[in-house]
């Protein structure tokens, strides 16, 4: 399928993991991208994928207004290991995550009704010359961590870098097909002008990926010297023992008046759930991101809190449509046919999801998950279908050890099916083997990923040049790669639904995914910390109280 140019990889930033090599292809994100619900406050904004006027700034009005101890030291637990990194515009896992929120951001990002806003990002205004020329304009007076103005050289620096295929960071991956370095021009030292290679009508969404940063000219990854890691966001970095912890502290130039309330934020590593669980109920750190829902009445009988936060992220298991078996849609449909979808939400997720019906993106507008035949356990067909099939030997079905949901997820899977007589060998394995030379690779798996829209998740999982291709989709033969050129290059939305309505239902038919339900977002916290929001979220925290910032110790 090499021959099928793809118009644009759009990205709301992804919330997943990816392969740390020279070269891979890393998505915005993610993506496992992802532009979780923030704050909201522009009236001026659109909704993500229409077509873009112009996007301007409003004042800050979400500042509490009383009961604030300003500074002290939030303690925060994440997953992570050997495998960490710290980069403006690369991430892996989600201990990336909660260190990359600190320190950079971008030139839009969502509200909580996924309108782009410049709120929390450091443009003053977007706007839409036409579907293929926009033109940016930085706010006034921000400044980098090191006291620097922004400009825009660092606005072109930063693309250049986003754009860079040897780099490959993770926030490039929506701009690579669709713009190269000549076509980011500056104007004056606030304005730069971008020229797309062709019209994408939703160009925007693209620079609000939490990875899409803005970094200074000469930036470059850390390398163990924490003095170059910095950016515009509302902490800086101190000191970063890799696999171990680091230390984050307060911008003293930030831009918002009065943030960051914290003097300081440290994000130290867990090998795993239990170990980070316990952390917290003994008073060793304040706040853990993505506990499992096994820990709930645990953490809530240890006087702590959990932030229960819906939204549409899912952990799919999926199935490679280029490797047999599942080349045979027969047998991907009997997959789909085996989970009791409303037991393993029960199972795997404590009660807290909804039920899926093996298609993704349930905020967008467009979703149509709802108007198709709900998918039901029905293992006598699951049988029937994998008869015609020829009853052929199922590959190992995988799960790394380190995210919370996906070993469970596969085991509630296997548990299911033996209920029929399929066997399926459920393996959990080594989160650095699972995510290293043979992700993306294998035929039968699990991963997550963040809310996002349909587009956006398309670009980002299920076409030929997507960062994090689990399924290998689409087969030969399909018109997938079409409709979605077709679809991101459409102003007019009532159109655009009209061929993601043909793409979501291709999907359903003879997708690659399984996606039993959408989870909501666990997160455990002292009550002591305040600040935290219950909202649909691509990011753990309320994304991670963007950046911290927003988090702030009762008095």
């Amino acid at each position: 399928m090499s021959e099928k140019k793809l118009i644009w990889l759009p990205n709301n930033a992804v919330t997943r993991r990816q392969i740390i090599t020279g070269g891979a292809a890393t998505a915005a994100a993610a993506a496992l991208a992802a532009c979780g619900g923030e704050e909201t406050g522009s009236s001026a904004s659109t909704t993500a994928g229409e077509t873009l006027t112009s996007i301007t700034a409003v004042p800050d009005t979400t500042a509490p207004t009383g009961g604030i101890k300003k500074g002290g030291i939030l303690r925060m637990g994440t997953l992570g290991g050997a495998n960490d990194l710290l980069d403006g515009q690369q991430i892996v896992s989600k201990a990336d995550i909660a260190r990359i929120v600190t320190g950079w951001e971008g030139l839009l990002n969502f509200d909580p009704a996924y309108n782009i806003v410049t709120d929390d990002s450091i443009a003053e205004e977007v706007e839409s010359v036409s579907a293929e020329k926009y033109v940016i304009r930085l706010k006034e007076g921000i400044l980098f961590a090191d006291g620097k103005p922004v400009t825009s050289e660092d606005v072109i620096y930063s693309f250049q870098r986003l754009l860079d295929p040897e780099l490959a960071v993770f926030g490039g991956s929506a701009l690579r097909p669709i713009l190269d370095p000549t076509g980011v021009v500056k104007i004056d030292d606030r304005t730069v002008e971008i020229t797309l290679k062709q019209p994408v009508a939703t160009f925007p969404e693209a620079l609000c990926g939490y990875t899409s940063n803005i970094v200074p000219v000469g930036y470059e990854r850390f390398a163990g010297d924490p003095t170059n890691q910095i950016g515009t966001g509302p902490f800086v970095l101190k000191e970063f023992e890799i696999g171990v912890q680091s230390i984050h502290v307060r911008n003293e130039y930030y831009w918002q008046p009065d943030k960051p309330y914290f003097d300081e934020v440290h994000i130290i590593d867990f090998a795993d759930s239990d170990a980070m669980v316990n952390a917290l109920l003994a008073d060793q750190i304040d706040v853990c991101a993505d506990i499992p829902a096994t820990a709930v009445e645990t953490i809530k009988g240890g006087g702590m809190n959990v932030l229960n936060s819906a939204g549409g992220g899912w952990t799919p298991i999926f199935m490679a449509v280029d490797i047999a078996p599942f080349t045979d849609n027969k047998v991907r449909q009997a997959m789909r046919l085996i989970p009791n979808r409303q037991a393993m939400i029960d199972e795997v997720a404590g009660g807290y999801g909804t039920i899926a019906n093996d298609l993704f993106a349930p905020l967008d507008a467009c979703y149509i998950g709802d108007e198709l035949p709900q998918r039901d356990q029905d293992l006598d067909q699951a049988n029937a279908l994998l008869a015609e099939a020829g009853n052929p030997e199922l590959p190992a079905l995988l799960a790394p050890n380190d995210t919370a949901g996906l070993p469970e997820i596969i085991q509630s899977f296997a548990a299911m099916a033996a209920e029929g007589g399929i066997t399926i060998d459920a393996q959990v394995v080594d989160g650095g083997i699972y995510w290293g030379d043979e992700y993306l690779k294998r035929p039968f798996g699990t991963d997550f990923w963040g809310t996002r829209n349909f587009l956006a998740q398309c670009a980002a999982g299920e076409l030929p040049t997507a960062p994090y291709p689990d399924t290998h989709w689409p087969p030969e033969g399909s018109t997938f790669v079409e409709d979605y050129n077709a679809a991101v290059a459409e102003t007019d939305l009532d159109k655009r639904k009209v061929i993601t309505d043909k793409m979501q239902t291709e999907l359903y038919e003879t997708g690659g995914l399984i996606i039993p339900f959408f989870g909501n977002q666990l997160d455990g916290f002292n009550p002591r910390l305040q600040g935290l929001v219950e909202r649909p979220n691509t990011l753990n925290l309320d994304h991670y109280g963007r950046g911290y910032k927003n988090l702030y110790f009762s008095e």
